[in-house]
């Protein structure tokens, strides 16, 4: 087993490489038309990458909840997935939420007319 410096290693080795494919992922998004789907499928990215979650239900270690997911349905089977999952989820509707949040109040703002001194 890791040690707690094997462990935060490996940590900043996934973030450092999460870090690197988001970054190219953004650049390729970039090409897409309508701004707000690229905004969607890159808040699903980060939460995809990001969204940590514990990897046994009695110990306090954090994976992504990606790999919990998986390695929990190629280890445990049934229904253990679902534990993993239902941050996931609730991540990806958040990053997706605020997408298109931020997508509307961009639009209202920019539709606002100028406090301009009419006299």
């Amino acid at each position: 087993m890791l040690g707690i410096y094997g462990y935060i290693t490996s940590w900043a080795i996934y973030l450092t490489a999460g870090t690197l494919c988001y970054i190219l992922f953004y650049k390729a998004t970039g090409a897409i038309g309508p701004k707000p789907l690229a905004n969607v499928l890159r808040g699903i990215m980060l939460a995809l990458i990001y969204t940590p979650w514990y990897v046994a239900a009695d110990e306090d270690l954090m994976a992504p909840a990606v790999i919990v997911i998986l390695l929990d349905m190629i280890t445990i089977g049934g229904n253990a997935f679902i534990r993993g999952l239902v941050p996931l989820t609730l991540a990806l509707i958040a990053a997706i939420v605020v997408a298109l949040m931020a997508g509307l109040l961009r639009t209202y703002i920019a539709r606002q007319p100028g406090d301009e001194d009419v006299s």
